[in-house]
């Protein structure tokens, strides 16, 4: 048959086309106390996270790889900052995203991290 992937790259194919070659780069599992929320009977809440790097192609997880500890440290000076209700509704969610791939751009630079994604999201 014909090979219809040989030449599929050449132009700006539309991303809709799932024809993006993304890879993905999971991270280890962090948990991290939160800073205390400042209510009086505030206790100690704690962020347990799974987190995955979205790059544009695969080549980058070998560029990345090495500066994980980086990137890893980054996340967690980050997260200690935060207080339960940042973490709360999808709008404080879509904050918490846009500054950890902010702060991790610049972590990683010259590479490139395209998103962040959370496998999984717990406050205890």
């Amino acid at each position: 048959g014909m090979d219809l992937t040989r030449d599929a790259d050449d132009g700006e194919a539309p991303v809709a086309g799932g024809k993006r070659t993304s890879a993905f780069l999971d991270l280890p599992e962090m948990t991290v106390n939160l800073a205390p929320g400042g209510g009086p009977q505030d206790r100690q809440h704690f962020l347990r996270m799974k987190i995955a790097l979205e790059l544009n192609e695969q080549k980058q997880v070998g560029e990345i790889q090495p500066m994980l500890p980086r990137v890893l440290d980054t996340f967690q000076i980050f997260m200690r900052e935060l207080r339960p209700q940042d973490l709360e509704g999808s709008a404080g969610l879509y904050r918490l995203k846009e500054e950890m791939t902010r702060r991790v751009n610049v972590a990683v630079h010259p590479a490139r991290v395209e998103a962040i994604l959370f496998k999984e999201l717990m406050v205890q």
